[in-house]
């Protein structure tokens, strides 16, 4: 038999190693790594296995996203619209009141020195130990005299808390930690404030939710975006509806005395169980809270998006001022805490539209200037609240329940 024509025996062993263009699939490269430098940058794998957000709460290509969050491009076509805008967009937008340009002036102001001068000495005196770890503050660092000062009580506990804070927040950074390793830094700095000034608290509202129904964000259709639970949602494929989001996690409020609360609780006696509340909520540790500042927080790198989950808790604020008769001239401000980043927005109305004004940069807790850059701009704020706000508190809330007690023949059974 002829076996001219026949093919020659197979050799056996590791075929011939194809080239990148014979290579039918990942696996005839198996040996040899592609070579990632030829990739389009976004497709280059990152060498942390964990995903990562981006500035607008989406994760970043190259990785299967799970049931996203809402972003705020979502909240435009809601009811009513939300927009974030910097401050001259909303002044060409239309008309922003006196009261929300005087407090974003305030918050804007604020510069880079934010470390009280009475503390200089002690700083210097610390750089001078045997172990010299720390450098002493640059003199550009101090207030100037002319600045406004942290009261001289405060300055030697605030000092503690944050060289605390930035040590602690240091340690989350490298351990990756979880949520609430960081919500106990933001728990010093608003416990601290509760401290040393009475008339306000700082509460953990992270399990309260929205309430009643109809102060919900809808979409465009009147579909509520917020479960019973007061997560946020998504349309998934098939139209399925899937819960992603808490709302915020702490808020500082006013602090009523006896007869304020009284007043309040007799007033709310009168209308019907789902408006007697002061703010957003009808959970009853927080029902009697003149909520003046919302703060949401995040772990770094998470995949939340915390500016729309405290854009979704301040419209419920705006709603449940207009269901009251309330005014709506003050800005209602929020806080993000995104691990070492913390940065303030100020959430307004304007054409029956929310206005999220900012962002404003507060601090950065990774280093000892800028963690005193939270503490200035939260005593910017909480001197807002009990000044500014409270005034609009006792005209506005204390005016209406007044109001109510006139009117002793009206009832609940009377307006059902």
């Amino acid at each position: 038999m002829d076996n001219d024509n026949q093919s020659p025996p197979k050799k056996r062993g590791r075929p011939p190693r194809k080239t990148t263009a014979e290579a039918s699939t990942a696996f005839d490269l198996i040996d040899k790594p592609p070579n990632l430098q030829l990739r389009p940058k976004s497709q280059v794998p990152s060498l942390d296995s964990s995903p990562t957000r981006s500035k607008k709460g989406l994760p970043n290509p190259g990785y299967a996203k799970p049931d996203a969050a809402l972003g705020m491009n979502d909240l435009k076509s809601c009811q009513p619209q939300v927009f974030q805008m910097d401050i001259a967009r909303a002044r060409k937008s239309g008309p922003v009141p006196p009261a929300v340009e005087t407090l974003y002036k305030k918050l804007t102001s604020v510069k880079y020195a934010c470390i009280p001068p009475g503390l200089k000495a002690i700083y210097h005196t610390e750089t001078d130990t045997p172990k010299k770890s720390r450098d002493a503050p640059a003199d550009e660092e101090f207030l100037p005299n002319t600045a406004k000062q942290y009261p001289s009580s405060r300055i030697s506990r605030m000092k503690q808390s944050v060289d605390r804070i930035q040590q602690d927040a240091g340690w989350n950074h490298r351990a990756k930690a979880q949520e609430r390793n960081w919500g106990k830094l933001v728990s010093v700095v608003l416990f601290d404030y509760e401290i040393f000034q009475p008339d306000i608290l700082a509460v953990n509202v992270e399990t309260c939710s929205i309430a009643p129904g109809i102060i919900r964000l809808a979409s465009s259709t009147g579909e509520p975006i917020t479960t019973e639970e007061n997560s946020t949602i998504v349309t998934t494929e098939g139209g399925k509806l899937t819960p992603v989001g808490r709302m915020v996690d702490w808020v500082l409020a006013l602090r009523l005395n006896d007869d304020e609360s009284k007043l309040v609780n007799d007033a709310f006696a009168t209308v019907e169980y789902v408006w007697r509340s002061m703010n957003q909520s009808l959970t009853d540790f927080i029902r009697e809270c003149p909520i003046f500042v919302d703060l949401e927080l995040k772990k770094e790198l998470s995949l939340r998006d915390p500016e729309v989950q405290l854009a979704v808790w301040a419209c419920a604020g705006l709603l449940k001022k207009r269901e009251m008769q309330w005014s709506t001239e003050l800005p209602m401000p929020g806080i993000v805490v995104d691990g070492h980043m913390w940065t303030s927005y100020l959430f307004f109305e304007q054409n029956e539209k929310l206005i999220m004004l900012g962002p404003i940069i507060i601090g950065n807790s990774s280093t000892r200037l800028g963690t005193w850059q939270v503490y200035y701009q939260l005593m910017h704020l909480v001197e807002w609240g009990v000044t500014v706000y409270r005034e609009w508190f006792e005209k506005e809330v204390l005016g209406w329940a007044r109001m109510r007690m006139e009117m002793p023949t009206i009832g609940v059974e009377d307006e059902q």
